[in-house]
């Protein structure tokens, strides 16, 4: 199996010249699982050729602003470039009313699904036939 994991984000709360906002993505099969999108993720991701109309899965770990202010950016991008495939989205308490004040605010064509899966407890999150992602809570400060 090919995996390519690619640090898009590495700083704390604020950018640096050289560093962005939290990012990572898991590269395998043709799939893209992206864990946190930081603002500038979208960025990174063109200048690391990452496609944006491939299998993606989203996790936001929290929401802070830090690890969600680029799914505005990225989501009305993907719509700009034609995507067509679904977009699954999973991430605590607040994301899919996040995802939706978004979508109904900043007004624009959505030409694909988004999947927004909350959730609620520690555990399996997804599962597929190869992998899993599992979500356990973690004591984190508030900056």
């Amino acid at each position: 199996m090919s995996l390519r994991i690619i640090f898009l984000g590495t700083a704390g709360s604020v950018p640096t010249n050289d560093r962005s906002l939290p990012s990572i993505v898991v590269q395998r099969k043709g799939e893209i699982l992206m864990f946190d999108c930081g603002e500038g993720t979208q960025r990174q991701m063109i200048k690391a050729r990452v496609g944006l109309n491939r299998k993606m899965k989203v996790f936001i770990t929290h929401m802070h602003g830090d690890h969600v202010l680029g799914l505005p950016g990225i989501i009305q991008t993907m719509s700009l470039l034609g995507r067509d495939k679904p977009l699954q989205i999973y991430g605590p308490n607040g994301i899919k009313a996040f995802i939706e004040a978004i979508i109904n605010t900043i007004k624009f064509w959505l030409g694909f699904p988004i999947e927004i899966y909350e959730i609620k407890e520690e555990g399996i999150i997804c599962e597929e036939e190869e992998y899993e992602v599992c979500a356990v809570w973690a004591e984190h400060s508030i900056p």
